[in-house]
């Protein structure tokens, strides 16, 4: 029996079993309960697990401003790729791409919907291809919405991005978060010196980056040289100069600071943020 932590709609609500919280779906599963209640395990349709602590914050995050429905369309994305592919992914995706899905959406509705610039990835990467492939399955059949298939490129590249594990926060030392805080902070002035700032109209987008930015940080390792992602990269730095510029100055930041080497995809995907951010 899992108890009800949240009730969100008549067919979603957190709930715990074992200390354990998640996030459960079935129609009508909690009509007329209520905080504390009782729910049958055979009841519930699609169960997302809340692994951390930091997972319950990105979803309370996301509550905010993003439609229940796309975050958990989402959720069943990744899960899917999680399960069905054991693919493994760092937690901050469940924030980029609930944020990815229902802004593209915003713009498709708009008429402001554009094709992705990155090349296909079929050949190169076909397990991520595949994933994203389902994802827009997924999308119209939960949210009856019809990206076109060039949304297979913009989705698969979240997910070659954030490929791995996240870190146990548990681990970390005092000064290892003081440090991570500290690049943060630079990279914060950075931004602001290109005129990139917290807005009430850049909000949202600014938040995410930071989220990401955090993740980034958190990192072990480094990821072998990928020639697909430094032509992605190159093709990015022609198309979004002023974009890239900035997000090599945060390169440089992490890399005097940290040590750490970033890899094409990651500037791929910031260069594609900060972009945003400058529109």
């Amino acid at each position: 029996m899992y108890r009800v932590v949240q009730v969100l709609n008549n067919n979603i609500a957190i709930v715990k079993k074992d200390n354990e919280q998640a996030i459960a779906m079935g129609k009508g599963l909690v009509f007329q309960k209520k905080k504390g209640d009782l729910i049958p395990e055979e009841l519930v349709q699609n169960l997302f697990i809340l692994k951390s602590e930091e997972s319950k914050r990105n979803f309370s995050f996301l509550l905010k401003d993003v439609p229940l429905n796309f975050i958990t369309t989402a959720y069943e994305i990744i899960e899917n790729a999680i399960n069905n592919y054991h693919y493994s992914v760092q937690e901050y995706i469940y924030v980029t791409l609930t944020d990815h899905i229902y802004w593209n959406y915003k713009r498709l509705v708009n008429g402001e919907y554009q094709n992705s610039l990155l090349p296909d990835i079929n050949d190169q990467y076909p397990t991520e291809y595949k994933i994203a492939k389902d994802a827009l399955r997924i999308i119209r059949d939960r949210l009856d919405i019809n990206f076109p298939n060039d949304e297979i490129k913009n989705i698969g590249i979240h997910f070659i991005n954030a490929q791995g594990k996240t870190a146990d926060p548990t681990l970390k030392s005092l000064n290892t978060y003081e440090s991570e805080q500290k690049v943060l902070r630079l990279i914060e002035n950075k931004l602001e010196l290109q005129g990139i700032i917290r807005t009430e109209k850049t909000q949202n987008f600014y938040d995410r980056l930071m989220i990401h930015m955090k993740y980034m940080l958190e990192r072990t390792g480094e990821s072998a040289p990928d020639e697909f992602a430094e032509k992605m990269e190159k093709d990015l730095k022609n198309e979004y100069p002023a974009a890239y510029c900035v997000a090599e100055q945060m390169y440089q930041i992490i890399v005097d600071k940290t040590g750490f080497k970033l890899n094409a995809s990651e500037k791929v995907y910031l260069t594609i943020h900060i972009q945003r951010l400058i529109n």
